[in-house]
C-alpha cells in the first residue's frame, strides 16, 4: 500500500507508538503535501463558515433589500415587534433568522 505524504503524516499523528523516521522528500511531494493539507482544511472549515454566514447580523439596508421594502419600513417593523433589533458596536443589526421567517411566512400566504 502506497501512502502519500499527507496520509503518512496523518497516520503517524494518530498512532502514539509510531516510530521516528527520517525522510528524503522531493520538492514535488512537499508541494503536494501543502495542496492536500489546504484542501483538507478547506473541507473542514467551509461548512463552519457557511453556517456562520447564515447567522451574520444584517444592517437595516440589507434587511430592506431582502424584504423588498424601504429602510423606514424595517425600522417600523422593529418598533412594532415584528423584527428584533440589537446593537453591535453601537450599530443596529437584525437577525437573519427573523428575516428568513418573515420571507417564509410571506411565501406561505
Amino acid at each position: 500500500m502506497k501512502l502519500n505524504l499527507y496520509d503518512l503524516l496523518q497516520a503517524s499523528m494518530s498512532d502514539p507508538d509510531s516510530p521516528n523516521i527520517l525522510l528524503t522528500v522531493h520538492l514535488s511531494d512537499l508541494h503536494q503535501l501543502m495542496v492536500d493539507t489546504i484542501e483538507a482544511t478547506r473541507e473542514r472549515i467551509l461548512p463552519m463558515y457557511m453556517d456562520a454566514e447564515k447567522e451574520r447580523p444584517l444592517t437595516r439596508k440589507e434587511v430592506a433589500e431582502q424584504l423588498g421594502v424601504c429602510e423606514t419600513t424595517v425600522f417600523n417593523m422593529a418598533r412594532a415587534g415584528k423584527l428584533r433589533s440589537f446593537k453591535v458596536n453601537g450599530s443596529t443589526r437584525y437577525s437573519q433568522r427573523d428575516v428568513r421567517a418573515i420571507i417564509e411566512s410571506r411565501n406561505a400566504d
